[in-house]
């Protein structure tokens, strides 16, 4: 899941991530001071501050969609769907002592160990997953399915295997191989395409836009993230084009060059309602998915967690008010919590 489920909020969560621009400090203070006014980011946080928030490398990393796609089949038929990663080696984590003496000796560890595996056959893979969801169910949840910052039960959608990756070679050059990737959720294939998921139509504009910004308005014409088999159009030109085109004809449609249309596939066809406004959603239910989370935990665990947020609050610059608001939000995922945060900084819960 995310921090946040309003996609123009997005700049803002990088910028208050990211260094201070005074001291290029990256400090904690400005997240919680950000996130305070977003209740949303306490099922992610609960993630972060959890055991699993230091992977120890990437083969032992799981990951997860966060958006939530449409799968259409040949018929039409819709399903909403999202994706699992899940490692086959296991998933591990570090401590924060495990990750200080890692991180100390080598802070490229998780790369090495990816880049020392493959080299030596031990090939990492990964289980793709998908839960699968009827629309017509969503209205049934006590949550919104569409929305960034929950997961769902795996209870009631379970888990089903439909493929794996294996990455079986090293990269001969980082640059080209790995740099240049422009990932983007716009990009899909037939059988897959978006739902009403705000922060992934936010998204499905903006990744493509930083793409054009960052590898130029041709980017797509890269040997990374070009298609495998030659790809037939008439749209070419434009800043940082190398391919060499001798045609006359660069518009579509043409009769004096003619192309073959691709297969249609079908996509979603939903009768939409109502009044189209920015407003907030009616399930929010923000605290119950991370307070279900927590009391899952051994009490050890649950120690743990509680001594991360304790010495994340207790920074000089998180101020008086911000603690206040911060534990009044932990005590509604759960009232123990809560208290006992409130209890190492000395403080009162607020219900």
């Amino acid at each position: 899941m995310f921090f946040i489920r309003d996609g123009i909020k997005f700049p803002d969560v990088i910028h208050a991530f990211k260094p201070n621009p005074k001291s290029h400090i990256q400090e904690y203070w400005r997240v919680f001071d950000f996130l305070s006014h977003h209740p949303e980011s306490l099922h992610t946080f609960f993630f972060l501050y959890d055991d699993v928030g230091v992977p120890s490398d990437y083969r032992h990393m799981e990951g997860f969609g966060v958006n939530t796609y449409t799968f259409v089949n040949k018929e039409g038929k819709t399903n909403y769907v999202k994706f699992h990663w899940k490692p086959t080696c296991g998933m591990k984590c570090l401590l924060e002592d495990e990750a200080i003496v890692v991180g100390g000796k080598n802070h490229s560890h998780a790369t090495q160990d990816l880049y020392d595996s493959i080299a030596a056959g031990n090939y990492p893979e990964w289980k793709l997953y998908v839960q699968v969801m009827d629309p017509d169910t969503e209205d049934k949840y006590d949550f919104d399915p569409l929305d960034d910052t929950k997961t769902w039960p795996e209870d009631i959608l379970p888990l089903q295997p439909v493929g794996r990756l294996v990455l079986n070679r090293n990269i001969d050059n980082f640059f080209n191989e790995n740099e240049q990737l422009a990932f983007g959720p716009g990009l899909v294939v037939p059988g897959i395409y978006y739902s009403d998921d705000k922060m992934l139509q936010c998204r499905v504009f903006a990744y493509a836009d930083t793409q054009r910004y960052r590898l130029g308005p041709n980017y797509l014409m890269l040997p990374v993230n070009a298609p495998k088999c030659a790809h037939h159009n008439n749209h070419y030109d434009g800043l940082m084009n190398f391919m060499h085109r001798e045609e006359e004809v660069d518009y579509y449609p043409s009769r004096h060059a003619p192309l073959r249309h691709a297969e249609r596939f079908p996509i979603p066809n939903r009768i939409l309602s109502g009044r189209r406004e920015k407003t907030i959603i009616p399930k929010q239910n923000d605290f119950k998915q991370p307070g279900e989370r927590y009391r899952t935990w051994a009490p050890d665990r649950q120690e743990r967690f509680i001594m991360r947020w304790a010495e994340a609050l207790a920074h000089p610059k998180v101020s008086y008010e911000l603690r206040s608001i911060w534990i009044n939000y932990l005590s509604k995922c759960d009232a123990s919590l809560g208290q006992k945060v409130a209890n190492r900084l000395n403080m009162r819960p607020n219900m």
